[in-house]
C-alpha cells in the first residue's frame, strides 16, 4: 500500500497487510517475553509484601512497638517512684529507657522484614 492509500484509510480502522504482520510479530514477541517473566517468577518465593494492607499492618506494628515501650517504661518508673518516693527521677529514667527499647524494637522488626529488591525485567530500552 502506498502512503496515499494509508492516508485515505486513516481513521477508518483499516490496517494494511504489512502493518498487520508487523503487529502480529510484535504481539508474539511480547507474549514470549511475558511467558519468560511468568516462568521466572513462578520459581521465586512469594512476596511477603501484599500491598496497602501489608504496609498498613507493618506501620501499625511499628507504632505499637514504640508506644508499648514508652508506656511500659513509664509505668515501671511511675510505680517505682511511688514505692520508693523518688518522684520524678525513676519515671524519667524508665520513660527514656522505654523509648529507647521501643525504637530498638522498630529497628529489629524493620531489619527482619526487609526483603531483597525484585529482579529487573528488561524492556525495549535495554536492547
Amino acid at each position: 500500500m502506498s502512503n496515499g492509500d494509508r492516508d485515505e484509510n486513516r481513521g477508518r480502522g483499516i490496517i494494511s497487510p504489512e502493518d498487520r504482520a508487523a503487529l502480529g510479530r510484535r504481539a508474539s514477541e511480547i507474549g514470549q517475553r511475558l511467558d519468560e517473566v511468568k516462568s521466572r517468577r513462578a520459581g521465586a518465593p512469594p512476596s511477603s509484601d501484599g500491598g496497602r494492607g501489608s504496609a498498613f499492618a507493618k506501620a501499625l506494628r511499628a507504632s505499637t512497638e514504640l508506644i508499648g515501650g514508652i508506656v511500659v517504661g513509664g509505668a515501671i518508673g511511675w510505680f517505682l517512684d511511688e514505692w520508693l518516693g523518688t518522684r520524678p527521677w525513676l519515671f524519667i529514667l524508665f520513660f527514656l529507657l522505654g523509648s529507647a527499647a521501643g525504637i530498638l524494637n522498630i529497628v529489629r522488626v524493620a531489619q527482619r522484614e526487609r526483603t531483597p529488591p525484585a529482579p529487573s525485567v528488561p524492556d525495549d530500552d535495554d536492547k
